[in-house]
């Protein structure tokens, strides 16, 4: 069974195998299900998601969030502090000066993950603070997804999230990637068992107050990539893969110690 629905700003497509209709329709509805829970409490677009009540509240008042939400926020610091700082959602405010995301009214132009505290689901910030955990929140509802088609005793399926792919089952799943905006795919391997993720500015990158941006963001120099490249990394867990993405793309390194300490391989695809 094959279907597709868009949901984080993508289309995402979810292919089962191996098990009958009636299972297989009632699997992927729950999966779906799931990514739309983690676009819901994760959005940097809707103020009364756990990160929109973050930014809002979290500098004053402690702010409860969902389970879900402190993992991620968990994982973001742990791969901010293996990556020495290349990771942090914390680039928000340049993507917001730069219309890519609505722009909040309590400024917090130093935000970093760093200034946040978190217990028992519960949130507090050091400071006013503006996240977009677009970065990981991709790969880690990709990875739910995938859970939910788990727990209905799927063994063979991929969810495919606008490139950001994870595989269950012996049977092996292409990896397409683009070399520019208008070339068309090209075959980089197959996947079996694992997660991939690629970062590119093919689609983001536009022309804004005179300087080329793009949603990629080095998060000291707030200096957006420039770079044709494509940066993919392969790691167990897809929120894994889709941040180490970033840092991948900042270092232009495959050999950093924290693709090893996640468990990850990385590889740069030369642009057209």
């Amino acid at each position: 069974m094959n279907a597709m629905r868009p949901l984080l700003g993508t289309y995402v497509r979810i292919s089962v195998r191996g098990a009958p209709t009636e299972i297989c329709a009632t699997a992927v509805n729950a999966a779906f299900d799931a990514i739309a829970r983690v676009q819901q409490r994760m959005s940097a677009f809707e103020p009364a998601s756990d990160l929109g009540r973050i930014r809002h509240l979290a500098h004053r008042e402690p702010v409860t969030v969902h389970p879900w939400t402190q993992e991620v926020l968990l994982l973001a610091q742990s791969l901010h502090a293996q990556s020495d700082g290349l990771f942090d959602p914390g680039v928000a405010p340049q993507l917001a000066q730069w219309g890519l995301l609505p722009r909040p009214a309590n400024g917090a132009a130093a935000s970093s993950i760093t200034q946040l505290t978190l217990q028992d689901g519960q949130v507090r910030s050091a400071g006013p603070c503006h996240l977009d955990l677009g970065g990981i929140a991709k790969g880690f509802a990709v990875d739910r997804a995938i859970e939910a088609l788990q727990a209905h005793g799927i063994t063979c399926a991929s969810v495919n999230a606008g490139g950001d792919l994870r595989v269950i089952g012996p049977e092996p799943e292409p990896i397409y990637l683009r070399q520019s905006h208008s070339a068309p795919p090209v075959l980089a391997g197959l996947l079996q068992d694992g997660a991939c993720a690629t970062s590119a500015i093919h689609f983001s990158q536009q022309w804004h107050a005179g300087q080329t941006i793009s949603a990629l963001v080095h998060p000291q120099r707030r200096q957006a990539v420039q770079s044709p490249d494509s940066f993919s990394v392969i790691a167990p867990l897809c929120a894994v893969a889709d941040a180490l993405t970033k840092v991948l793309a900042l270092a232009r390194q495959t050999t950093l110690p924290c693709f090893a300490h996640f468990g990850a391989q990385a590889f740069i695809t030369p642009g057209l």
